[in-house]
């Protein structure tokens, strides 16, 4: 009787996770662990890197006075007090503009939980409060380089950077070149290496070809949008971008391929179920890896009913290589469970 039990159980074990061997998904702190404290600031980093996130995400934008920050808007009103401490600086478009700003005004800023300008309410109920009343402030780039280096030696740990050039049309129209400068500032630490434990992304398709051409050597990933960026109408290159033509195409730069997962996992009529699209095999065939946006705990994707059902479907069904979260925490437990941790 013990026999074949023992090798029922040696057949379980070994059939199970086949897959598992090779397969290490990582997770992405996106924004910080922003759904416990206020995104991108270096506390929310900070929490992140203690939830063992192996990446924290840095959006940047460029200042009037030429410092990269880390902001996820091009715009400060959605995050900080700026329409406050600096009323009548916004834009015709009613919008206050970082590259408008020098770095020590918008160092002079509070930043809080992300918030409707019009209301005030924050635009998840649930998260730290948005009048907490604490001087959360915007960093640099050069600040979290060194800030997550510090961590990393401090704690023996090497989470990496996830740097996101946001908007870089935009800015060159601005007369302002945030590729080359962003490239510029990483190289100087060290990063811009084939092994360095970076990953530059970026929406804009001409971007990352530009980023290979000022010789960035590290790994790079084409961000996917389907509405394209918001300050620059390139809608019908992202449609291009999830056709078999344009992967392979992009695959001549971009060693990932991040769409966002609502385009991947189509939720059916009345949002009770999904259907999964085949273009991301694509990337794979074409030798990318596939990462994904952006899990939120208290905002799941339409089509999934439980938080569980969302990770099944990433990790199990499509085996997808990377995920960014609000609640770097929640992915990871999941996958130590699975014997992915």
């Amino acid at each position: 009787m013990k026999k074949p039990l023992l090798i029922m159980i040696f057949v379980l074990a070994m059939s199970a996770p086949a897959w598992a061997a090779d397969y290490k998904p990582v997770v992405v702190a996106h924004r910080g662990a922003s759904g416990y404290l206020p995104e991108h600031t270096l506390e929310a980093k900070a929490l992140a890197h203690g939830l063992n996130a192996d990446y924290l995400e840095q959006d940047v934008v460029f200042t009037s006075d030429n410092v990269l920050v880390v902001l996820h808007d091009h715009t400060l009103e959605t995050t900080t007090n700026v329409a406050e401490k600096f009323p009548g600086r916004q834009r015709k478009d009613g919008s206050y503009y970082a590259i408008d700003f020098t770095f020590d005004e918008i160092r002079s800023l509070a930043v809080t939980e992300r918030f409707q300008p019009n209301t005030g309410q924050a635009v998840f109920e649930g998260r730290f409060p948005v009048d907490s009343g604490l001087n959360f402030t915007v960093p640099t780039l050069e600040e979290e380089i060194k800030f997550i280096a510090g961590l990393n030696k401090a704690t023996g740990k090497n989470v990496g950077l996830y740097v996101e050039i946001k908007e870089p049309a935009f800015h060159e129209r601005e007369g302002k070149d945030i590729t080359r400068a962003t490239i510029d500032l990483l190289t100087q630490y060290g990063y811009n290496q084939k092994d360095a434990n970076i990953i530059l992304q970026i929406f804009d398709y001409d971007a990352v070809k530009k980023s290979r051409d000022l010789g960035w050597l590290a790994p790079l990933a084409m961000l996917v949008d389907l509405e394209g960026q918001l300050l620059t109408n390139d809608t019908d290159i992202h449609k291009w971008l999830i056709t078999k033509e344009g992967i392979e195409e992009v695959a001549k730069y971009a060693d990932i391929y991040a769409p966002w997962f609502g385009y991947m996992a189509v939720a059916t009529e009345g949002g009770k179920g999904y259907s999964i699209e085949p273009f991301y095999q694509w990337a794979r065939e074409a030798g990318m890896q596939v990462h994904t946006w952006t899990h939120r705990s208290d905002a799941l994707t339409a089509g999934f009913p439980t938080e569980e059902a969302m990770f099944d479907t990433i990790f199990q069904e499509m085996k997808l290589d990377g995920l960014f979260s609000d609640f770097p925490d929640r992915p990871l437990a999941y996958l130590k469970t699975k014997g992915l941790r």
